[in-house]
């Protein structure tokens, strides 16, 4: 073996005093650790991202939920509201003079002009 390709380990001297940097193997392959490096951040990046959508998405459910259940009140108390006799109780109340009718609706029959 020459003396330039020894298959020298790395210390933990080495990595401390940052000796390692001027290794060979860390020359030849600083294109891969660049790669390497930068699809990393990729990932951190897009993982932070994701999670805030996920939250955002739960947040907007809980909303959607509480929307579901407002919603399901107001439409009971507009069918209370519309019940005849709610109707009758309220035009009471205002004082308007209306009463209900005595007389069942009648049918109006219109003749075809041909």
């Amino acid at each position: 073996m020459t003396e330039g390709k020894k298959n020298k380990k790395v210390t933990v001297r080495e990595v401390l005093n940052g000796r390692f940097l001027e290794s060979d193997w860390l020359k030849r392959n600083r294109r891969l650790l660049v790669v390497i490096f930068i699809m990393l951040i990729i990932n951190i990046t897009v993982r932070y991202k994701s999670e805030k959508v996920i939250r955002e998405v739960v947040t907007i459910e809980e909303e959607l939920k509480e929307l579901r259940s407002e919603s399901i009140a107001l439409a009971a108390d507009v069918m209370k509201m519309s019940r005849p006799s709610e109707i009758l109780e309220r035009v009471k109340k205002n004082k308007t003079g209306l009463s209900p009718s005595k007389e069942p609706p009648g049918k109006i029959y219109v003749e075809k002009e041909e």
